[in-house]
């Protein structure tokens, strides 16, 4: 995994990456708490996750109905990811949440009882006074007691999934403190944030940004030098790098070209640059090949281009 991939806002890995961490995850865990997962985990796990997911924590807890606030849950988790499975089933009398934890079984994953109890101190905030019954698969639960105070019940072990049962009456719980301006900036922020995560596939987000980032550094501008530099700092090889991108119905040169484009009409419109400057800053061999390579895409010359984009302007 590389320091891009971490790094990214928003950004996201692989599910075989996702795993291979949690397994490293959970062997930290181990040496730092010993077996036992501190009980501040579950007495404060909003407030743990609304520091790390504030805009998906922050909505559900200002929905205007219980029920809401659970759906919100459910359909905004992809700021949390995407490697588990939420299933909301509304029966006549009770409603069941079913939580799946895809995990291999050799990664010792707590993604499930964290969700759960997170997902019941969140319902709690709109009834504190609700009971709802948690059903879990392992067979043993650190701080029982505390899961059983979250739920007002004794937790059920050993059962065939992990989840929260409640009782429909209390989906139509109000909210007290609901502000409706506020939730509807926080859903119009969150339907962004949506369409920025999945505009496009992973890795070609990551490949577009380094690439944007060589030619704006002016430090390595041949195809060579910028290939090389995406792979080193995405820490995979060429053929992988390929392969990756192949999965994603794109290559490389593609990006690159699609790239070399857009900074090209940027800088055409943007700066006082001439032409063979925005040459020479995209990496083009010369003059004319730069300019034939942008009238093949744009129909038009980079100065009819840099001309037509000034009348605009004065227009």
């Amino acid at each position: 995994m590389s320091t891009h991939e971490i790094d990214k806002p928003y950004g996201r890995i692989t599910e075989h990456n996702h795993y291979q961490l949690m397994a490293k995850i959970s062997g930290l865990n181990k040496t730092l708490y010993g077996s036992t997962i501190p009980e501040s985990i579950y007495i404060n796990s909003v407030e743990h996750s609304h520091a790390i997911f504030p805009e998906l924590i922050g909505l559900c807890l200002n929905e205007k109905t219980l029920e809401s606030a659970l759906w919100s849950f459910s359909d905004n988790r992809f700021l949390i990811g995407n490697c588990d499975d939420l299933f909301i089933d509304k029966g006549e009398l009770h409603t069941r949440i079913r939580y799946k934890n895809r995990a291999p079984h050799t990664v010792n994953n707590p993604s499930a009882i964290f969700n759960l109890v997170l997902l019941g101190s969140i319902l709690k905030s709109y009834s504190p006074a609700m009971s709802m019954q948690i059903a879990l698969t392992d067979s043993a639960v650190p701080h029982q007691s505390l899961v059983n105070d979250l739920f007002n019940k004794n937790c059920l072990l050993r059962q065939e999934h992990d989840a929260i049962i409640l009782e429909n009456r209390y989906l139509d719980c109000d909210n007290a403190s609901f502000n409706p301006l506020l939730n509807r900036l926080q859903k119009s922020h969150v339907s962004a944030l949506k369409k920025q995560i999945f505009a496009e596939p992973p890795l070609t987000t990551a490949v577009n940004t380094l690439i944007e980032q060589c030619y704006l550094s002016g430090q390595e501008t041949s195809v060579n030098s910028i290939l090389e530099k995406v792979c080193q700092e995405l820490r995979i090889s060429r053929w992988t790098l390929n392969r990756r991108l192949q999965q994603e119905s794109v290559t490389f040169t593609q990006l690159l070209n699609q790239q070399q484009l857009m900074l090209s009409m940027r800088m055409l419109r943007e700066s006082t640059l001439s032409i063979q400057e925005i040459s020479d800053c995209l990496g083009f061999s010369s003059h004319s090949v730069y300019s034939r390579f942008f009238k093949n895409h744009v129909q038009l010359s980079p100065l009819q281009y840099r001309d037509k984009g000034r009348g605009q302007v004065i227009k």
